[in-house]
């Protein structure tokens, strides 16, 4: 991403009789400038006010991937990141460090949609069906995300049989496991297992949902979300 150098840039002024100090923080990323309260999202130079209220007509788009996807997620959101009033929320740069990864997924139930790049890699991730169930949870979630599908076998119902049979597994092997175990001793691994068996009975509705759709080709999906984006 780029060297990063820290300036401090230190001011004097007067008001009311009095001397005020101004400290401006900034990071200069490839050149760019950042200073005040100014936040630049230098990743693909989309530029917000720090402080300044969303406008109604604003969208907020979660981008749910798996890294293996990095590339297909990259070129969506390079294209989506270029139009006004757009902000894409995206792992790589808004998790800080440290941070706690499962309150951003969480995050996408506060997004006004999600695009959800749908691969084989995505329906056997337990971070992103988590991200996928955790949509499913809101009021006529199947109007706010857009599937961009990698993975064309879901339109089989023997391939999409396969991933349901996946997560049945999962669970009976953790199932297993946690049995073997204290209670006391168990209580987050429990809690894995509830966000698995919710993961297992909710794949078929995700998938019969995302297969019924009439998708755009992945190579041109950008466009198709910008279009359905910005009629609303």
């Amino acid at each position: 991403m780029g060297s990063s150098q820290l300036h401090y840039y230190t001011t004097e002024v007067e008001f009311m009789g009095q001397k005020v100090k101004n400290v401006l923080k900034g990071v200069s990323v490839g050149g760019d400038y950042i200073s005040g309260n100014t936040i630049i999202n230098n990743y693909y130079g989309s530029q917000a006010e720090a402080g300044t209220e969303k406008s109604k007509d604003d969208k907020t788009i979660f981008l749910s991937y798996n890294w293996h996807d990095g590339e297909t997620a990259d070129r969506i959101d390079r294209h989506l990141s270029g139009l006004p009033g757009v902000t894409i929320k995206r792992d790589v740069r808004d998790i800080g460090a440290w941070k706690s990864i499962r309150k951003f997924m969480e995050g996408i139930r506060q997004q006004d949609y999600a695009v959800l790049i749908v691969s084989d890699s995505y329906l056997k991730s337990k971070n992103c069906m988590f991200e996928a169930t955790e949509m499913m949870k809101e009021r006529e979630y199947a109007d706010r995300i857009f599937p961009a599908v990698v993975e064309k076998g879901i339109y089989d119902p023997l391939v999409r049989a396969g991933y349901i049979s996946y997560w049945q597994q999962k669970c009976d092997e953790l199932e297993a496991a946690v049995r073997g175990l204290d209670p006391a001793n168990a209580v987050e691994l429990a809690a894995d297992l509830k966000r698995y068996k919710n993961i297992a009975s909710s794949v078929s509705e995700f998938l019969s949902i995302v297969a019924d759709r009439n998708n755009p080709d992945i190579q041109e999906v950008e466009i198709q979300i910008e279009k359905a984006v910005l009629k609303n």
